[in-house]
């Protein structure tokens, strides 16, 4: 009994483990040149500049004709087609 037990719960720890320690996914790109006067290197991070593209395209509308929503400032915004201002 007592190894059926141990057999369970070492099966049930391995089991687990790549849960527990399954790393987290990012999309850095890294690149770099050098030149006589210049160099130049550095990483970006691929899904931080796609969200401040989606965010800088509020300035244009979803759909022709849409009325913009407009901030405290007074600068105009558009949101999806269904969505609050």
């Amino acid at each position: 009994m007592k190894k059926l037990a141990a057999v369970l719960l070492t099966s049930a720890a391995m089991g687990a483990l790549p849960f527990a320690i399954a790393p987290a996914a990012q999309a850095d790109i890294c690149a770099g040149a050098g030149g006589r006067h210049v160099a130049v290197g550095g990483c970006t991070n691929i899904a931080g500049d796609v969200t401040r593209v989606a965010i800088a395209s509020q300035a244009t509308p979803y759909v022709w004709g849409e009325v913009p929503c407009y901030t405290v400032e007074g600068v105009p915004y558009y949101t999806p087609p269904g969505d609050p201002c």
